[in-house]
């Protein structure tokens, strides 16, 4: 993740500017979250639990849930989830020596036929290439090809890309983030997202404004789908996040709880 020193900080002596540091930078991020899927043919509830940690600290850009585009520390993490009718935990990572990176994920830890290996290479913390091996049990061997590029435009303002595709390029996944600092602590951010798998294709779109350190709220598109975000900062190591989207068969409402420290 991009370490991007807060302007504010430059006003600072040293030793506070250390403590803010130490305050605002994150290693450990972990969420518990809750999910309700309501239709008139079916309604399920998941759960799930994550915990993601990083190697080496990482710096917000402004607001207290982003830590930039590009991953470029050692990281690990867990993931648990838990629905009406299943439930799976998975682990992933990926470690750095130099500028070379190496990739794995096990979906589900208690089924070792079904993994991810990957490896890669970051060109001056701004462009991230990578291949990977998806080997599932039940289905033939994909490598996954992909890139992403960050570009900051100052000290707090940025603009990623992330392309992947497939080895035979039937399948395409095209995404972006912009994020925008506006004035005092007022941010700008919108993801945008192009699924095309040959025979069909989705368009997400999610825009979301930050009208103080304490509340965002977000509107966007999920498959032409509305959805509506709301976030709620306590501080800079706990916040909620609830989001609602409404389709013509059914209605989804998450509500996330996130502690990082």
């Amino acid at each position: 993740m991009r370490f991007l020193m807060p302007l504010t900080l430059l006003t600072l002596s040293c030793t506070a500017s250390v403590n803010a540091e130490q305050s605002e930078s994150k290693q450990w991020f972990n969420s518990i979250n809750y999910a309700k899927i309501d239709s008139d043919y079916y309604n399920d509830d998941v759960y799930g639990l994550s915990t993601h940690y990083y190697f080496e600290k990482q710096q917000n850009s402004g607001v207290w849930d982003d830590f930039g585009y590009l991953d470029t520390d050692s990281n690990i993490g867990l993931n648990y989830f838990n629905s009406d009718g299943s439930s799976g935990k998975g682990i992933f990572g990926e470690g750095f020596y130099g500028n070379a990176f190496a990739t794995f994920e096990l979906p589900n830890i208690g089924d070792a036929d079904n993994y991810s290996l990957g490896l890669g290479y970051l060109f001056a913390d701004s462009l991230k290439v990578s291949v990977r091996m998806l080997d599932y049990e039940y289905s033939d061997t994909v490598y996954l090809f992909k890139a992403q590029y960050n570009h900051e435009i100052n000290d707090t303002d940025y603009i990623g890309f992330t392309v992947e595709t497939d080895d035979e390029t039937e399948s395409w996944d095209l995404s972006s983030r912009y994020f925008a600092h506006l004035y005092d602590d007022s941010y700008f951010a919108v993801n945008v997202d192009y699924l095309d798998v040959g025979d069909d294709s989705v368009f997400n779109v999610l825009a979301n404004y930050y009208f103080n350190k304490h509340v965002a709220v977000g509107i966007g598109s999920n498959d032409s789908d509305l959805v509506i975000e709301g976030k709620y900062f306590i501080n800079d190591s706990y916040y909620f996040t609830a989001n609602y989207t409404d389709n013509d068969n059914y209605d989804i409402y998450n509500l996330s709880f996130v502690a990082q420290f």
